[in-house]
């Protein structure tokens, strides 16, 4: 309780009150009132979400493995669409002990100063208006108590304030295997504004006047028809249409664009634009409910052995159905969110996400056709920080599913960094017609 503010709130209370005994009794309450819990690295998972409940999991044991024959033990743990994947398609999980994450200190601080400033707008229908007021940086919502804060607290997780990826993508089908592949090299900012670790802070001046908030630069090396084709996007604070640019190189041409329309696919995969991360859009663009919350096994700590050379050993493409992944998975604490999109073209009925409490990454996501049949599952699996005082968790895998079809989309990581310094002028229009060099 602030002190200062004791006289206006006691005020309140007797302009309220009914009788002297209903005074006291709030003057009890306020007197009762603990102050929050300072925010801080070493007691970041009680102070923004919680804990997973390990008693829950008697007869699982870490470093044990579960597939078809015996996952019913972790029951409990394991959703029905992660069911599915072992008991159709034969994946195994192999099993780790709980290991709590937190950010850097840059973002854990930014969340201690910035706690309380925060609010939800409501946005009703519309698909234009900010849905969020007095965000700084940080984690705008420690503890959230709805659907919606989950969400923000998604959209501005701490990734770094840059960084980059260089990956492979594999269309695979069941019964065909990998029948293409492609190669990228991808750097962004992703966080022009509310910036927490690299200078210059709290935003880069040249883009924050633009009003963008992220900016992307990817471009692709593999296969020899596409090499060379760069795609630049800019996303911003307002929620707005992502507008950029792609290079084509076999034309020499540049093409303006709006990039991340709901209901089109990410680069003709498995994946949709909003299941880009787990949730591609903005929380303005969806209605939001929160399920619960509960403790499920996920790939937090997954151990993948990343590099191009490596792809063969993170996904099996030699057995049916070619792209379980291997990796190790752990329990955590998640909230389970339901998301329908305010688009009529997204041709999901409702997501629902599995957004860890720790980090608020979405290792597990459903997307769910229009007729109510379970349509798509999608894993984002994370490696262990170097030094999680100054880097994110590393992207491991992707991996999408289309549980109808029985075709995914594994995207392999080969390398990745974080909080280089990237400048402003590595994302312009001459940046991209050079293939992001």
């Amino acid at each position: 309780m602030n002190v200062h503010r004791l006289p206006s709130t006691v005020h309140r209370l007797a302009v309220l009150a009914i009788g002297t005994s209903v005074l006291f009794t709030g003057l009890q309450v306020l007197a009762d009132e603990k102050p929050a819990e300072e925010i801080t690295a070493a007691n970041w998972t009680k102070a923004v979400g919680f804990a997973p409940d390990l008693a829950a999991g008697a007869d699982y044991e870490a470093a044990q493995g579960l597939d078809a024959s015996n996952w019913k033990k972790a029951a409990a743990w394991i959703p029905d669409s992660l069911a599915l994947l072992v008991e159709k398609f034969g994946l195994k999980l192999r099993t780790a002990g709980y290991r709590p994450i937190h950010p850097s200190t840059g973002y854990v601080r930014a969340t201690r100063l910035n706690r309380g400033k925060a609010r939800v707008e409501d946005t009703g229908k519309s698909i234009r208006k900010k849905g969020i007021g007095g965000y700084v940086a940080g984690l705008p919502f420690p503890g959230p108590q709805n659907a919606l804060e989950v969400a923000w607290n998604y959209h501005f997780n701490y990734l770094g304030d840059d960084g980059g990826l260089h990956f492979g993508v594999f269309w695979i089908g069941a019964e065909r295997g990998v029948h293409r592949e492609e190669e990228w090299r991808w750097k962004y900012i992703s966080r022009a504004m509310h910036r927490t670790d690299i200078a210059p802070l709290p935003e880069i001046a040249a883009f924050a006047r633009r009003d963008i908030q992220y900016a992307s630069l990817a471009s692709a090396s593999r296969p020899y028809d596409k090499a060379g084709t760069t795609a630049l996007f800019y996303r911003f604070e307002e929620p707005r249409d992502q507008r950029g640019y792609i290079y084509i190189p076999n034309m020499r041409r540049t093409l303006k664009l709006v990039f991340g329309t709901p209901g089109a696919p990410w680069n003709k995969t498995d994946m949709l634009n909003e299941d880009v991360r787990g949730y591609g859009g903005y929380p303005e663009w969806s209605h939001w409910k929160l399920v619960g919350r509960r403790t499920i096994v996920a790939p937090m700590h997954a151990n993948v052995l990343t590099g191009k050379d490596n792809a063969g050993l993170t996904f099996d493409f030699e057995t049916a159905p070619h792209w379980n992944p291997s990796m190790d998975w752990e329990p955590r604490p998640v909230y389970v969110v339901e998301a329908k999109s305010k688009f009529w073209t997204s041709p999901y009925g409702k997501m629902v996400l599995y957004v860890d409490a720790e980090t608020f990454y979405i290792p597990l996501k459903e997307a769910w056709d229009k007729k109510g049949r379970l349509w798509k599952v999608f894993i984002n699996a994370y490696n262990e920080s170097p030094d999680m005082d100054t880097t994110p968790p590393p992207l491991a895998l992707t991996l999408a599913v289309d549980v109808i079809k029985e075709h995914a989309t594994a995207i392999p990581t080969y390398g990745v960094f974080s909080n280089a310094g990237l400048k402003s002028t590595q994302f312009t229009e001459t940046a991209n017609r050079k293939g992001g060099r």
